[in-house]
């Protein structure tokens, strides 16, 4: 075993019921086209199963299909991410595939020995079902380690600010809104401050009331605080 022992993360499990499906539509204000998402959330050997499925809106054919699986276990009424599977598929082609296992493995970190992954480390897609695990209070900042690829994972300052009503097609739900940005200000100061003026936050939507589903993702499209910002809205 490479951990000998479990490390407590900051997600506390929000209690997803079993076979939760949340749908989503993302794209730009003001802009035809986006892409549709589908979440499913089912229980796992006491922890959690994810799939997610992402395709331009109006795919009745299915020719372009992004699918990501997950894994998330749980510990002590605490979430960790385990394992990741991502594949896209033009038609019967596969355009890209990518496979992580994050518990009991080492990896090559850039600059350094290889080692094993933090305790917070949080795949992008993970968001969804592991965000909604945080202890949702005003001004709760907390430090997460987002996965982005192979043995690259940046911090990610996670920020409570507010409560705030929010009225989409699913409905009025009283939100929890919650800021994410790269933090990076424990490494150096002056790092933070440069890679916080390039990179635009993420905003995002949490149900007040349990299991504090996202309901909105408000986020940059390029690395530019001038590129126009999507958002990712649920559905059904």
């Amino acid at each position: 075993m490479i951990r000998e022992e479990f490390v407590p993360t900051i997600f506390r499990d929000p209690g997803i019921p079993d076979g939760e499906k949340s749908r989503y539509h993302v794209g730009i204000a003001g802009e035809p086209g986006g892409f549709e998402v589908c979440h499913v959330v089912v229980h796992d050997r006491g922890g959690y199963r994810t799939t997610l499925e992402a395709s331009p809106e109006g795919n009745s054919d299915r020719e372009l299909v992004m699918t990501v699986e997950q894994r998330i276990g749980r510990i002590e009424g605490r979430l960790h991410a385990e394992t990741y599977r991502a594949q896209t598929r033009s038609g019967s082609t596969v355009v890209s595939r990518e496979e992580v296992n994050f518990v009991d493995t080492v990896h090559l970190q850039f600059g350094g020995l290889p080692g094993p992954f933090p305790p917070n480390v949080m795949p992008i897609a993970g968001g969804l079902t592991m965000l909604r695990g945080l202890e949702f209070a005003e001004g709760l900042v907390e430090s997460v380690d987002v996965w982005l690829a192979s043995a690259v994972h940046w911090p990610l300052l996670v920020r409570v600010e507010k409560q705030v009503v929010f009225a989409g097609p699913a409905g009025v739900f009283p939100c929890w809104q919650v800021r994410l940005r790269p933090g990076f200000d424990q490494v150096n100061g002056m790092l933070d401050k440069m890679v916080g003026s390039v990179v635009p936050p993420f905003i995002a939507l949490f149900e007040v009331a349990a299991p504090h589903r996202m309901v909105q993702l408000n986020f940059p499209t390029q690395m530019s605080m001038s590129a126009p910002r999507a958002t990712m809205e649920l559905v059904s």
